[in-house]
């Protein structure tokens, strides 16, 4: 056997073996936990043996294979165009009459066309509000001009990128609402233009889901105490619960608990907070999944809440002069004069941007501000590429509008699903696929002999593979996942009839063992690549297209593809190439 053979047969063996490791916490979370236990990570990782994987790399199971509540919400767009255009008239003849003093100008609001009208009191002075207007207020065209009288309406531009925006910021708060609720394997996504598509697995109270997902979200600006050593005491005199991976961390300048588990954070400081404070938390994101938490940073907070997202306008993310990320906030009136009160008292100090009691940034105030306009500087450091940090400030710039402008949201369906049918749907699923796979390996076995138990080995390897693919991506398995899952076992299967056919014609000509093996894999290597190849194609189609059920079988497809890949290529041969070349067979059983 030459060298390149045992670095095969080492790779093989490695993939193999991380396979199965991989599938502990789908093992456990299957079939040794109870039905109830399943959502529950922080059991899930004590009942684990300690070499075993993060809990979190597990198979997650479908609303249709658990049972939960299935909702679709949708985003009052139109409402909130309406909204968003009376406040404008109104920042408009504050911007005239008091900042810039220009006259004296009305403005009439028509919600229902989208339209300003603005009218000068003094036909002479409208030349300089126009052009004041539409210098500063962007997101406004001229419609038409009549005398002293302008009509202004939205950019269409504009438009169309506030109703996405609306949707986004929707999404965002359903997002952290339903994390404070403790669903392990919540899909929330866009469906269409304005609705969202919303799955909370093994949840039973579609009222509680609706009060849950549609309540306005909650904007705070409160003062962070970064003096006191809270934390630092408390995690000294009180060592965390054994498995909760809570730490100390002082990666932000001043002491700060860190945990995987927002619930077990939480529950270790209730007790220990002094009367006038609060601790409240970061979710710190993980760096593959969207809208998921890989851990959580504990910020000690004043109870007095001084100003809320009532008084906020706008905020946007944009570059600074220095190419730093920054988000740019803006407050009416009455919010200004708070935010200016609150930046004199707190110089120097921290100030934690709460949503929905999730601190979303603390930013230092250096001086006092004033003019109801602030400038958040992100800064940039711990070796980030600039790309991350400005996607953060956009978060941080959608987080202040969800809580400041947040659209109507209304039940366009709701549905339960029950876990008793989730059970029988596993059951029912689980059997198709064991009796398919099981006559299939029976079918190569007798057909192909010897070359067919070795493709037998390949496929189990493959099903293996598939597995471990959906717990290492954090998947969720579907019935119609499972129904992929059967589907790639026989694109598999095929894969290696194709390239036992091809032994078998080489063997035909009159080809030694040998010879017929390796023109047998290699005349089949572009059959295969491409069939797999154009496969993969439809695959990524219908999982970036589709949705729910879908998506679901468009993944377990894609894995499949991959592995089928690896295992009908690689893996057979160096098996067939141990008994062919390496013990000197002189003919093949095939």
């Amino acid at each position: 056997m030459d060298r390149g053979w045992y670095w095969r047969m080492g790779l093989v063996i490695g993939v193999t073996l991380l396979t199965i490791w991989f599938l502990i916490p789908s093992y456990y979370s299957l079939f040794v936990m109870e039905r109830s236990e399943r959502n529950n990570l922080t059991l899930l990782e004590q009942r684990m043996p300690r070499w075993a994987p993060p809990a979190k790399y597990r198979i997650n199971l479908g609303l249709d294979l658990q049972g939960g509540i299935h909702m679709v919400m949708r985003v009052d767009t139109k409402t909130a165009l309406q909204k968003r255009t009376e406040r404008r008239g109104d920042q408009i003849a504050r911007y005239i009459n008091e900042d810039k003093k220009l006259g004296e100008v009305a403005v009439d609001t028509d919600p229902e066309a989208l339209r300003l009208s603005l009218t000068a009191k003094d036909p002479a002075t409208m030349d300089a509000i126009e052009k004041e207007v539409l210098a500063t207020f962007t997101d406004f065209v001229r419609v038409s001009r009549d005398g002293p009288k302008l009509v202004l309406a939205p950019d269409e531009g504009q438009v169309n990128r506030f109703r996405e925006e609306s949707v986004d910021q929707a999404m965002l708060v359903i997002r952290r609402r339903i994390d404070k609720w403790g669903v392990a394997e919540v899909d929330v996504r866009k469906l269409g233009t304005d609705a969202i598509q919303i799955s909370l697995p093994g949840r039973s109270d579609p009222e509680q889901a609706k009060e849950l997902v549609g309540t306005t979200a909650q904007l705070e600006f409160r003062m962070v105490d970064d003096t006191t050593d809270f934390f630092r005491q408390t995690y000294q005199t009180t060592p965390p619960p054994e498995g909760s991976n809570i730490t100390l961390d002082s990666a932000e300048g001043f002491p700060q608990l860190v945990g995987p588990d927002r619930e077990a954070l939480l529950s270790y400081v209730q007790d220990k907070t002094p009367a006038d404070r609060q601790v409240l938390l970061e979710c710190i994101p993980s760096a593959t999944r969207k809208g998921v938490c890989d851990s959580y940073r504990s910020y000690l907070v004043e109870k007095n809440v001084p100003l809320t997202g009532e008084s906020l306008t706008g905020a946007d993310a944009s570059l600074s002069q220095l190419n730093e990320p920054e988000v740019n906030v803006s407050f009416d009136a009455a919010g200004a004069r708070q935010f200016e009160e609150l930046t004199d008292k707190g110089t120097g100090r921290r100030m934690a941007i709460v949503l929905d009691e999730y601190v979303q940034s603390a930013p230092r105030i250096n001086e006092r501000i004033g003019g109801g306009r602030a400038r958040i500087t992100m800064g940039r450091s711990g070796g980030r590429p600039l790309e991350q940090w400005l996607a953060d400030a956009q978060t941080l710039a959608l987080a202040l509008k969800a809580g400041a402008l947040p659209a109507p949201v209304t039940t366009g369906e709701i549905r339960q699903v029950g876990a008793s049918l989730g059970d029988e749907l596993i059951r029912k699923g689980s059997l198709a696929a064991i009796v398919g796979l099981a006559l299939v390996i029976v079918f190569m076995a007798i057909y192909y002999k010897g070359a067919g138990l070795i493709a037998d080995v390949a496929l189990v390897l493959n099903g293996l593979l598939i597995l471990a693919g959906l717990a290492l991506f954090n998947a969720t398995l579907t019935l119609p996942g499972i129904a992929g899952f059967a589907l790639t076992l026989g694109v598999a299967v095929d894969a290696n009839v194709l390239i036992n056919e091809r032994i078998r014609e080489e063997l035909g000509h009159g080809k030694t063992a040998k010879t017929a093996v390796d023109q047998g894999y290699d005349r089949a290597f572009w059959t295969i690549f491409d069939a797999h190849v154009t496969a993969l194609i439809a695959g990524f189609i219908l999982f970036f297209t589709g949705t729910g059920p879908v998506r679901g079988f468009a993944t377990t497809m894609i894995i499949g593809l991959l592995a089928s890949l690896f295992t009908s290529i690689l893996v057979t041969r160096v098996i067939m190439n141990y008994f062919v070349h390496g013990r000197d067979a002189k003919t093949v059983s095939v």
